[in-house]
């Protein structure tokens, strides 16, 4: 088979999903997709390496070569979603080195594609108390020096941070394109007051300015705490629940803060975070939609895979009413982790 071909068959397209891979064509193969085969091959698992389109199209023309190519509608959905000022999260498991490498082949592929698109990125990873290093930072690499991702965390206490090395990456990819970047999460000390008082710790000009001021509703709500607690392994007391949820909804309201300024001063903005705040029904894009519902939000996560699982709809992750809180779902390789609960039971 021709080698375009084996890359689609290989590192694309599910069995069934999609017309004969003979009859397909890339159009476009660049870091991206190059990052999706060399990760992909050391893992077995059958879904490894493939992309999930969560939405099935309405309307699809007979004619077209591969009228259901999973990396094609990421493409144009990605590229689309860019160039019309909108925002792409690149949702990971903090831990999985290779959603990193993901998220910088991302970053090279689509938000350095043209010159005159001046995508930034956002991180979860960086609180807005860091924000003068990043500042610092960005005026030393403008003065013409040479930085490095050390310098990047020397500036901004990385060390103190409890976040693994594993973003250099990413780092090192928005470094070297001289990419706008910014934080996106709030003080640990906002955190931790938002989780101890609730909605009453943030002011009622702010809470009005994130849209905090607009409930979840009930069903969300229930969801937000399962999901505390079972993070948790239950080993917090309920009475802690409902003021870590408003924590929660008070960071991914931040961020998505954080992501409307960036596309503000740049034009669009690519967010790294936790596939947690890339959530469609609830996290950053729900609080971008409340607030510019103009904006084209796309959520793209990247997905463990697990044994003896092969169908890729139980993977996606959904609202209440079943509907899908993701667009995309790129699978990957399962990082090696020891059991956390059992890591929470011990302390």
């Amino acid at each position: 088979m021709h080698v375009v071909h084996r890359l689609i068959a290989a590192a694309l397209l599910l069995t069934g999903w999609a017309a004969d891979a003979t009859a397909c064509s890339i159009t476009k193969r660049g870091p991206f997709l190059t990052e999706v085969a060399q990760t992909s091959k050391a893992c077995a698992h059958p879904l490894c390496g493939h992309i999930y389109a969560t939405a099935r199209p309405e309307a699809e023309d007979p004619k077209a070569p591969c009228p259901d190519d999973q990396w094609q509608r990421l493409d144009v959905a990605v590229t689309t979603a860019l160039s019309s000022g909108g925002v792409v999260i690149l949702g990971e498991m903090h831990d999985n080195a290779t959603h990193h490498l993901l998220q910088a082949a991302a970053i090279r592929e689509f938000a350095l594609s043209a010159p005159q698109n001046k995508t930034a990125i956002v991180f979860e990873q960086l609180r807005d108390d860091q924000q003068p290093g990043i500042d610092k930072f960005t005026a030393k690499q403008r003065s013409a020096e040479k930085v490095t991702v050390a310098d990047l965390k020397q500036a901004v206490d990385w060390q103190t941070s409890n976040w693994p090395d594993l973003y250099d990456p990413v780092f090192e990819t928005v470094i070297a394109a001289k990419r706008p970047f910014y934080a996106g999460d709030v003080s640990r000390a906002e955190i931790m007051k938002a989780a101890k008082e609730g909605a009453r710790a943030v002011p009622k000009d702010a809470s009005k300015r994130f849209a905090l001021d607009v409930p979840l509703g009930a069903k969300f709500n229930a969801l937000s705490i399962k999901e505390i607690e079972d993070a948790h392994c239950g080993a917090l007391p309920k009475e802690a629940f409902d003021g870590m949820a408003f924590a929660q909804r008070y960071r991914d309201a931040h961020l998505a803060d954080a992501v409307l300024k960036a596309v503000q001063q740049n034009g669009s903005a690519i967010l790294i975070a936790g596939t947690g705040h890339a959530r469609t029904d609830r996290a950053v894009p729900w609080y971008i939609r409340k607030r510019a519902p103009e904006k084209k939000v796309l959520s793209v996560m990247f997905v463990e895979v697990e044994n003896d699982n092969d169908d890729p709809e139980t993977y996606v992750s959904r609202d209440p009413d079943g509907l899908p809180a993701a667009d995309f779902l790129v699978f990957t390789q399962p990082a090696e982790r020891a059991d956390p609960c059992e890591k929470m039971r011990k302390k």
